[in-house]
């Protein structure tokens, strides 16, 4: 058996094979045919009879190839199944894995004895050592699981359809190792250990809008050329067209380039991307990047996230879009990069002071200083990290498991963002259950939030 990550590997939704060792009974009473395992700091919810030994775990949000659901008898739909005589599954069509809760008792994650791939893979079921407790998404060449995506129609001006394009579309050519798009946030549950007790850390709120990025980075800039010169180039000499290179601003999604005047994407014809760069353009100094969060909504009147406002309104007809009062940004991250591409990372407390001096707002820091500092009961030599990620989970301070407090309408809060103070970027996300429920039901429906989409 080999295990391996595809190009598109995702760490979040990745699988893995682990060994369940112990359990602990329903947290009713009354509830005998099940009982709950632990994977990742994920409690799950496995029938009475779920013995000791190896299991693929798979996380909320991900999608279950279809052919080893089908060979499992996984699917509700019994006719999808192998056998159609079996006793059926709970997945629905999409295989998607949802964060549920039953009798009060939460289950984030699924899990299956090894046996499930016997017919699936076609090479032998030996597990190595080493392949215990290691992220992937292939096995023997298969893609087993991957991020789940809503699968919906797309009809002009809906979120997803940009107007069409006129004339020739601009483009940026940005000289090499200058830009970079947003990081990946590694779930903190995945990875429990990087938070010890001596580390400097950042806790700050995490708001529900949409990635931004603007940035004042080395570009291409085509030099002119008369005729004479182009034609002789091209047929003489073959040599590329002439540049020099220019700072000059830039904006993008999580992940695209917008170039001013080319279409909203996600929102139709609205670009919140470039009007929100509007707002950051004249604080970038050579070789700024700067990535944000945009909250609050659109010119058009709709919400940036369904239903999170963040104490901001929606425009009256024929008002002028505003920043501060129709829409805000929240800046989380800030880097340097050279001439020649090497980045400097602002440090948490740097964005904070680089915000303040330039009247922005920074993401809401909740707590700064030493991990062991924010829960002095916990016992260093006994289960602290998993100890310390379940205190984070559950403190009311950072509104865990609450009602967003920056939002009029009852919306849960999302979560929050872990920063390890050190040179390069070491950030981590602890989101609600509430809100991963709030999500799962709005998949049901069909509905796709613009981070989805991206």
């Amino acid at each position: 058996m080999n295990i391996s990550r595809s190009d598109k590997f995702n760490q979040n939704y990745a699988c893995k094979i682990v060994e369940l060792n112990e359990f602990r009974p329903h947290c009713n009473p009354e509830v005998t045919r099940l009982k709950v395992a632990r994977v990742d700091g994920f409690d799950i919810i496995v029938g009475i009879d779920t013995e000791k030994g190896l299991y693929i775990y798979f996380p909320v949000g991900c999608e279950i190839d279809p052919e080893f659901l089908k060979l499992n008898n996984l699917f509700r739909d019994k006719d999808k199944n192998s056998d159609p005589e079996a006793k059926p599954g709970f997945f629905e069509d999409n295989g998607r894995v949802k964060a549920i809760m039953l009798r009060k008792e939460k289950s984030q994650g699924f899990v299956i004895p090894i046996s499930s791939l016997n017919g699936y893979i076609s090479s032998s079921l030996e597990i190595q050592k080493s392949d215990i407790g290691v992220d992937f998404d292939v096995i023997d060449g298969k893609q087993i699981c991957k991020k789940y995506i809503v699968k919906i129609a797309r009809t002009p001006g809906a979120p997803g359809s940009a107007k069409p394009r006129k004339g020739k579309t601009p483009t940026i050519d940005l000289v090499e190792d200058q830009f970079r798009f947003h990081v990946d946030t590694i779930l903190l549950r995945k990875v429990p250990n990087v938070i010890k007790p001596d580390s400097l850390i950042s806790i700050t709120s995490k708001w529900h809008g949409t990635s931004g990025i603007s940035a004042n980075l080395l570009q291409k800039i085509p030099i002119k050329e008369n005729f004479f010169k182009k034609i002789s180039r091209k047929w003489f000499t073959n040599n590329p067209e002439p540049y020099k290179e220019e700072y000059r601003d830039l904006c993008s999604s999580r992940t695209v380039i917008k170039c001013p005047g080319v279409g909203g994407g996600y929102y139709g014809g609205v670009d919140i991307w470039n009007i929100a760069h509007e707002v950051i353009k004249p604080h970038l100094s050579k070789g700024l990047t700067v990535y944000y969060e945009i909250v609050g909504f659109l010119p058009t009147g709709g919400y940036i996230q369904k239903g999170y406002d963040y104490g901001y309104v929606p425009p009256k007809s024929g008002e002028s879009f505003e920043y501060g009062k129709h829409f805000g940004i929240r800046v989380y991250r800030v880097t340097y990069t050279n001439v020649s591409g090497s980045v400097f990372e602002f440090s948490a407390r740097q964005v904070q002071q680089w915000c303040e001096r330039n009247s922005l707002d920074p993401v809401i820091q909740l707590y700064y200083g030493y991990a062991k500092d924010l829960y002095p009961s916990l016992d260093p030599a006994n289960h602290w990290n998993e100890n310390f990620i379940e205190a984070l989970a559950n403190d009311k301070r950072f509104y865990m498991e609450l009602d967003s407090p920056d939002c009029i309408n009852n919306v849960p809060h999302e979560g929050i963002v872990v920063r390890n103070e050190t040179l390069n970027i070491d950030v981590y996300k602890l989101k609600c259950f509430r809100f991963l429920k709030k999500e799962d039901e709005a998949m049901d429906r069909g509905e796709i939030d613009i981070e989805t989409e991206s």
